[in-house]
């Protein structure tokens, strides 16, 4: 290994550092400002933590918390937290996975003996998580074999069987985001300040060097989710949660639901008596008014004659379908919980509403 490597920087300058330089030690020869912002640097685009050491020549780009990169890593280490709030909280649960996504993260839990989260629960989490993040427990990295992880993960069924799906290469997105290649066992640990564990969790990474360096965030809500999008597994509850790189990020786009709550089509559709949604019918069903319908009628009329005059032809689609559709389409693996359950008609496969 060379004695010296040449990193280039965004703007395409050359630094010389010495073999085994940090992404951390690169973000402070550059500033003390991007020292503290850093929460990850990208070696030739790819994302790694701050302590990683690099030992070849490469692209580096500092990643902070304004950024695109920098706010989903902060959202997927949020998502860690909330984890270790609710191990904190309710002994003997078992977890998931736990992705970042738009605007946010999620992570899917089974609660001993069938208990369903409650609103003050989230609350209780949401307050646990800020003891966590002003404890700045530092993440840190190790990697296994593939047996030594399942010994590390031994009482958690659903990471058991993520790493041995990665062992045969059968993992989706969000499930490699877990673990990586199956090569090897990624984990992070949560410590404290004598270095004794508090939280440990199967993982490809990066994360922020420490909980301190998370940013704003909040619980918004539970739902139900089929382990793996399949309606025979076990059904998890998902705490879904937003995440930010300050308060005022995070206060805006709290306003930013409430406003598109405001307007919200079927908050406005019942006071314009346009269309309402009656229980009987059940969840999402419209009941179109004649007012609704009227309006309904001149917008379909229009698309329909704007289509045909340029060349589109008209086709028409079921609703329903065998539920193999829905695997092939990703439909059932990422919104099983969004669609109708799975029905039996006349003796055929099984079959799925949109």
């Amino acid at each position: 290994m060379a004695d010296q490597i040449t990193l280039t920087l965004p703007d395409g300058s050359p630094r010389e550092y010495p073999a085994g330089t940090t992404g951390a030690e690169v973000a402070a020869s550059i500033g003390r400002g991007l020292a503290k912002a850093a929460l990850a640097v990208e070696i030739d685009g790819v994302p790694v933590d701050l302590d990683q050491p690099i030992d070849h020549d490469a692209r580096i780009s500092v990643i902070t918390g304004a950024s695109a990169e920098g706010r989903d890593l902060l959202r997927h280490s949020t998502s860690h937290v909330m984890a270790q709030a609710v191990f904190d909280l309710f002994p003997g649960a078992k977890y998931a996975i736990g992705p970042s996504i738009t605007d946010g993260f999620y992570y899917d839990f089974e609660l001993p003996d069938g208990r369903r989260f409650s609103d003050t629960d989230l609350e209780r989490i949401e307050a646990r998580m800020r003891e966590i993040v002003k404890q700045n427990q530092p993440f840190l990295r190790e990697e296994y074999a593939p047996q030594a992880g399942r010994e590390v993960f031994a009482d958690q069924p659903y990471k058991l069987e993520i790493i041995e799906r990665a062992s045969a290469g059968d993992l989706s997105e969000e499930e490699t985001g877990d673990v990586g290649d199956g090569s090897t066992v990624s984990v992070y640990r949560n410590v404290d300040a004598e270095g004794n564990v508090l939280y440990v969790d199967l993982c490809r990474g990066p994360h922020v060097p420490s909980t301190g360096k998370l940013g704003a965030f909040k619980l918004m809500k539970v739902a139900g989710a089929y382990w793996r999008g399949d309606e025979k597994r076990p059904m998890l509850q998902r705490i879904y949660g937003t995440a930010w790189e300050d308060k005022a990020a995070l206060e805006a786009h709290l306003h930013q639901l409430e406003e598109a709550e405001r307007r919200d089509h079927r908050k406005l559709g019942a006071e314009l008596d346009l269309f309402s949604f009656p229980d009987e019918l059940g969840g999402g069903l419209a009941l179109w008014h004649p007012k609704g319908a009227a309006v309904r009628k001149v917008l379909e009329d229009f698309s329909r004659e704007r289509h045909e005059a340029n060349g589109y032809e008209l086709v028409f689609s079921p609703h329903i379908a065998k539920s193999v559709l829905w695997e092939t389409s990703g439909h059932l693996g990422f919104y099983a919980e969004g669609m109708y359950p799975p029905m039996e008609m006349e003796g055929l496969p099984t079959t799925r509403a949109r």
